[in-house]
């Protein structure tokens, strides 16, 4: 039973297309590295220059990280079947949640280095700033949402239906156009409604 499970979990793995394995390791690596950030930027550098060096280096891979999943939503065979507005609804909570880590993390970024490169604050804690802790703090805590997110846009992009044909896409299709059929029907019959109700006004 465990091994039919293995050999079920392998196959599916083998129907992903290998650039798709490849963003979304590189995607994974863009998040370890952040987390690493995260834990010992605060040790890895011995100046503000070397924190300003490596702050940058988050920011890229925060933007990167969000670049890659943009890339890999748009390029999905669900995305070229023309449901493109399903997938963004479906990685939404990633994309904003992203975009929102990237703010916060700018603007402790921006209130530590500000504080170390200030001639009146050398040698002096930057945390003994009320601001500073606070934003610290929040986007130490809000980093947990933006892994979380990416780990459940790289589990969900791991599904093999999103990279070919399959009958959830179909029904998928089948619902999209059964929806626009019943709104052109409605649509019709207001509009023959109307015409209608006008002939009579005239007559």
């Amino acid at each position: 039973m465990i091994s039919q499970t293995i050999e079920t979990q392998q196959q599916l793995s083998t129907m992903i297309p290998f650039r798709y394995r490849i963003l979304l390791y590189l995607n994974i690596l863009l998040v370890v590295v952040d987390i690493c950030i995260n834990a010992f930027s605060e040790f890895l550098a011995p100046n503000a220059f070397g924190q300003l060096i490596i702050y940058i280096i988050q920011d890229v891979c925060i933007i990167l990280s969000l670049t890659l999943l943009v890339v890999m939503v748009l390029t999905t065979y669900v995305a070229q079947a023309g449901l493109l507005c399903l997938l963004l609804r479906m990685f939404r909570f990633s994309i904003v949640i992203t975009c929102l880590y990237l703010v916060l993390c700018a603007v402790v970024q921006g209130l530590l280095l500000s504080r170390r490169f200030s001639k009146d604050e050398q040698g002096q804690s930057a945390f003994r700033y009320g601001e500073v802790l606070a934003f610290y703090v929040i986007q130490r805590t809000f980093s947990v949402l933006y892994y979380y997110g990416m780990k459940r846009a790289a589990y969900r992009l791991s599904d093999p239906h999103f990279y070919q044909s399959s009958k959830w896409l179909q029904d998928l299709w089948e619902k999209r156009r059964n929806v626009a059929t019943m709104r052109i029907a409605s649509a019709a019959g207001s509009a023959s409604a109307t015409t209608t109700c006008v002939c009579c006004t005239i007559l």
